[in-house]
């Protein structure tokens, strides 16, 4: 099996757009993170300080933080059923068995057809 790895640079943006979650503790302070990384997390008194935090604390993570794309090479297997395709190719009671089928389906008789089975 051959394995190949490409990582393809993720384009700059100028803006990302995150959810932040904010949450009134028991305590009265404020616990604000970011719903895209779970581990950034602070506390404050207020709302507005909280978010101000939050900000102020991501920004300086994504300064350390490259985010790249990378292309997972998956193998496609054959499937299951392909051992079985073929197996009655030349099989006279099969084709018999189609053959009725097939003319079942292009029958315009509806005679066996229950009619109180439709609205």
């Amino acid at each position: 099996m051959v394995t190949s790895l490409n990582v393809l640079q993720s384009q700059p943006s100028s803006q990302w757009k995150v959810t932040l979650l904010l949450e009134t503790l028991s305590s009265g302070q404020v616990s604000a993170s970011v719903f895209e990384f779970p581990h950034c997390r602070v506390e404050a008194a207020t709302r507005e300080e909280a978010i101000t935090q939050l900000q102020t604390t991501l920004l300086e993570r994504l300064k350390h933080i490259e985010a790249i794309s990378w292309e997972v090479p998956i193998q496609a297997s054959e499937p299951t059923w392909m051992k079985f395709a073929g197996v009655f190719k030349d099989d006279p009671d099969f084709q018999e068995i189609m053959d009725e089928i097939r003319a079942e389906r292009t029958s315009d008789d509806d005679s066996e057809i229950d009619p109180s089975y439709y609205l």
